[in-house]
C-alpha cells in the first residue's frame, strides 16, 4: 500500500509512510479532559467579564443597526 500511494503522490516511500502516521496520531490524538461544571462555569464568567470590558463601538441597539425608521431591513 505504502508503494502504491509513493507511486500515487510521487512522494518517496519513506515520506509516505512519515506522512500517514503523522497523521494518524492526530486523527487518533486524545481529547482534552471534559470540564466539571464548577470549572465550565467559571470559564464562562471570565469569557463574559473580558466581553464586558470590550469598548462600546457603536452605541446603537441592534434594532437601531439592522432597520430604518419605518422597520424595514436596511
Amino acid at each position: 500500500m505504502a508503494e502504491e500511494l509513493a507511486k500515487r503522490t510521487g512522494m518517496s516511500l519513506d515520506g509516505v509512510v512519515t506522512h500517514a502516521l503523522r497523521a494518524e496520531l492526530e486523527r487518533t490524538k486524545p481529547l482534552p479532559p471534559r470540564l466539571s461544571r464548577e470549572e465550565m462555569l467559571a470559564a464562562v464568567a471570565e469569557i463574559q467579564a473580558r466581553v464586558r470590558a470590550l469598548p462600546i463601538l457603536d452605541p446603537r441597539t441592534p434594532e437601531d443597526m439592522l432597520y430604518d425608521e419605518d422597520g424595514l431591513p436596511k
